[in-house]
């Protein structure tokens, strides 16, 4: 199969694993070994400051939530946008660290825009193929805009934009569908 690194998962409604019900993966990594993705569609009711206040410096008075990123814990991962801090790219343009120092950094600067995750989703070799196969999940295309938005109907969004693409062009689907 193909690499999904950089792809959207997106959770079928018969897949009603309370991890997995209604959210969208980014798969950051998927190789012969498995594969490593962030459910970006989930906030946690714990916000930063809460969550990194008295580890990371400039978390103390940010209000913005921390994200479960799926069912496995790990260490907090940052997906930002700074080149300078690097990590895993799995959008061009989107990267992922765990570092401490650089989350610092990027929750200082409010130029780029982060977003925290406490946990990850983890998939073991040939796993994610089966459960393609069994049809728990459809893949989309990821992009930075999505991985970032805070849209609480993301999943929804989506699912509506995948089945509306067999018979109209995406790019035409205005956000506000007032407009239409």
């Amino acid at each position: 199969m193909e690499s999904l690194t950089g792809k959207f998962l997106l959770a079928q409604p018969v897949l009603v694993d309370p991890n997995f019900a209604k959210s969208v993966v980014l798969i950051v990594r998927h190789d012969m070994e498995g594969a490593f993705g962030l459910v970006v569609n989930r906030p946690l009711t714990v916000n930063i400051a809460d969550a990194l206040g008295d580890t990371v410096e400039s978390a103390k008075d940010n209000d913005a939530p921390i994200y479960s990123g799926g069912p496995c814990q790990g260490p907090v991962f940052a997906l930002h946008t700074n080149p300078t801090l690097g990590g895993e790219e799995p959008i061009p343009g989107v990267y992922l660290t765990t570092e401490r120092d650089g989350i610092d950094l990027l929750l200082s600067s409010a130029a780029d825009p982060i977003k925290l995750f406490a946990s990850y989703s983890g998939w073991s070799q040939g796993q994610i193929e089966s459960e393609l196969a069994e049809g728990s999940w459809v893949i989309v295309e990821g992009s930075a805009d999505e991985a970032f938005s805070i849209d609480p109907h993301l999943w929804a969004r989506l699912h509506t934009r995948l089945s509306l693409s067999r018979f109209v062009d995406p790019n035409r689907i205005p956000d506000d569908p007032s407009v239409n």
